[in-house]
């Protein structure tokens, strides 16, 4: 909790003073809850609150979590801020979502009774991209994580470039990005190769942050061109439980959009409504997806990712969960 009393004074300028929570206020509680979690009792801007620490060891879920602090500030009638050391993009989404309180010292502070919500990486776009996976190396990651019979270690930069389809130098800049962000380890000296973590769970943990929504914008077109892949609430069908949305969703590569749209191939091209939504993409789907799909849909982890940020009801964000525990865990 010393990082969390350096963060507070860092951006609020208050001071803590923590104190566990006394016995006879946490007797209230429910066996499990006194297990799973630690609790503390502070004072800030004057208006007391109840900090509940998250064991290291445990996966948030933030459904559950929900409800048990439903239970825990009826029984005990305060408010409670939730302190971790750090939870996934999607997991701080949910809580936002659940108007729940949590502090992520060093990162971000979410604090629906006093109005704050402060974010990590608050210091401008340009910082921001520093931290982000460029789509190319974004492509190669998901390839690696989705494709784990085929060992990229085993693939010069050259014969990555001729895989993925990039120049040479399109490909070093990607794997230079990974590199930079801890990523993959590059081997040799004349014929180099990369070296990815074994570990593909504590990859994707470390990773997540930094991975892009693969769509650059939606557009909507009247008739379809030949051989795009579904996207979108479109493809969810085949890796969830998910029944496929009404209006079609394709993916498209941003290049092969551009050609398309100056030769006036895109019928009815317009911003707002149409037969079928048309993503554009910041990498080609289609060098992921091979051997995944078996009904011509872009790869499960992308459309997790183009999804995870948006506007999404209970069921999406449930088929959401689905695909990161049958492609990651």
């Amino acid at each position: 909790m010393e990082k969390l009393k350096e963060y507070i004074q860092q951006i609020l300028g208050e001071q803590l003073v923590l104190k566990e929570l006394p016995k006879e206020v946490l007797n209230k509680l429910p066996f499990i809850f006194k297990n799973n979690y630690t609790f503390y009792t502070t004072l800030l801007f004057n208006r007391e609150l109840i900090l509940l620490e998250l064991n290291k060891e445990e996966a948030l879920n933030a459904a559950q979590l929900r409800k048990q602090l439903v239970s825990i500030q009826n029984a005990i009638d305060k408010r409670i801020v939730v302190v971790t050391d750090d939870i996934t993009a999607i997991n701080r989404k949910r809580l936002i979502d659940q108007k729940i309180s949590f502090i992520i010292p060093g990162k971000q502070m979410y604090l629906t009774e006093l109005l704050i919500d402060i974010q990590d990486f608050n210091k401008g776009k340009e910082f921001q991209k520093e931290f982000l996976l460029l789509p190319s190396a974004q492509l190669i990651l998901l390839y690696h994580i989705l494709h784990r019979q085929d060992d990229l270690s085993h693939y010069t930069f050259k014969e990555l470039a001729e895989k993925f389809q990039y120049t040479q130098m399109g490909i070093t800049k990607a794997i230079e990005n990974l590199k930079r962000l801890a990523i993959v380890e590059v081997e040799g000296t004349k014929e180099k190769n990369i070296i990815f973590e074994k570990d593909i769970q504590k990859l994707w943990k470390q990773v997540e942050k930094q991975l892009v929504n693969p769509v650059m914008k939606t557009v909507y077109i009247d008739e379809k061109p030949k051989g795009l892949l579904k996207s979108n609430t479109t493809a969810l069908e085949e890796y969830t439980d998910m029944n496929p949305s009404k209006l079609d969703y394709f993916a498209i590569e941003k290049n092969q959009f551009y050609a398309l749209e100056k030769n006036n191939q895109l019928v009815n091209l317009n911003n707002e409504n149409g037969n079928y939504a048309l993503e554009v993409w910041k990498y080609n789907p289609e060098r992921i997806t091979k051997g995944i799909t078996k009904k011509n849909n872009v790869d499960p982890l992308s459309l997790y990712l183009s999804l995870k940020d948006g506007f999404i009801d209970e069921r999406t964000d449930m088929a959401l969960d689905q695909i990161i525990e049958k492609y990651v865990w």
